[in-house]
């Protein structure tokens, strides 16, 4: 099993320095597209504020090493500081060159399992990572759609006269969202009735109970953890709330530095829309069904003269650079490394 997962990370780089290049000059070549020949310093209304975005878009890497660091120690689990970057790294590489839906989780757990960490001690390692994930995303939504549908829209409509076309474009963005959720909802439950066929109704089924099952261990493991590790629990949520603050504040960063309107909770609340949707696109790292998502989310709100600029700027900084850099940063510590399967 070892041996497969070092073989995954070896694949995953390939494709990676292969796919995510082609991607990202699509995504340059919208921005050429969109700027018509204007210069870039013609939208850079505070250029420092990209250096910020590019800054928080690796901050994930630190919070996800620090917390693995602080797990691994609580639950008694050797672990090299090279092992556990090589991880991080890794898992941030395999997700750019599989399907959102697929799960960084899978991914994850195999690179744990390759860098030799027993299965069991890796279930536990990712059921904790995202019992802690799902509640400081909730919590930090909430908060978030209280702020922003509570006072920075209010706030920005008084500023601004909102045009019929941008009221119905906001309109048309929740009743899609609506309608996605209700009607993979409704998927699901036909699926499970044999609607169909049974092949289908089969594999849906077993993937309600896996589910399921995956949910009582978290209770499981939760339940132990919480009378003997509180503090670890709060130590690593703590850094959960940095990484999702960060990963969900690039794109009012690349808005401001274009020059529009800053609200950045509202903001946060869409970054989740839009990487929520690209779940849903069978494509590798959610390439293109992303990018959709943003304009069609965001472009009530931002210039339409600066929109896709701005997405494919959000892109670069949010996606493409930063798993490139991944990329050289990972192959590095093998080749000084050399890790082998035990």
């Amino acid at each position: 099993m070892a041996g497969e997962n070092k073989g995954l990370s070896r694949r995953a780089i390939r494709l990676a320095l292969w796919l995510l290049p082609l991607a990202a000059l699509v995504n340059i070549g919208i921005f050429l597209w969109s700027m018509d020949g204007a210069p870039v310093a013609s939208i850079a209304q505070r250029p420092w504020l990209l250096l910020v975005a590019a800054g928080l878009s690796v901050v994930p890497w630190f919070t996800n090493v620090l917390r693995l660091v602080i797990w691994c120690r609580f639950l008694g689990v050797p672990m090299p500081l090279r092992s556990n970057v090589r991880i991080t790294l890794g898992t941030v590489i395999a997700n750019s060159i599989t399907p959102t839906a697929t799960g960084g989780t899978v991914i994850k757990w195999g690179f744990l399992v390759g860098e030799g960490v027993p299965k069991e001690k890796a279930s536990t390692l990712i059921t904790t990572q995202i019992a802690e994930d799902s509640i400081v995303m909730l919590g930090i939504l909430a908060i978030a759609l209280f702020v922003a549908f509570g006072f920075e829209l209010p706030s920005t409509i008084r500023r601004t006269i909102w045009s019929n076309e941008a009221i119905v474009s906001t309109q048309n963005a929740m009743l899609v969202m609506v309608f996605l959720i209700l009607f993979v909802t409704l998927l699901i439950l036909f699926a499970r009735r044999g609607l169909f066929g049974k092949r289908i109704g089969g594999w849906t089924q077993r993937a309600v109970t896996a589910t399921r099952n995956h949910l009582a261990k978290v209770r499981s493991d939760w339940g132990g953890i919480l009378r003997h590790g509180k503090s670890v629990v709060l130590a690593s949520m703590a850094l959960g709330v940095v990484q999702w603050g960060a990963r969900y504040s690039v794109a009012t960063l690349v808005i401001g530095f274009a020059g529009g309107v800053m609200l950045p909770l509202l903001y946060w609340a869409l970054n989740w829309l839009t990487f929520t949707f690209s779940t849903l696109v069978p494509t590798p790292g959610g390439i293109g069904g992303t990018e959709a998502a943003f304009l069609l989310l965001f472009a009530p709100f931002v210039a339409p003269d600066i929109l896709a600029p701005v997405m494919a700027i959000w892109r670069l900084v949010m996606f493409y650079v930063p798993v490139a850099i991944a990329a050289v940063i990972f192959l590095g510590l093998r080749g000084r490394v050399g890790a082998r399967p035990e």
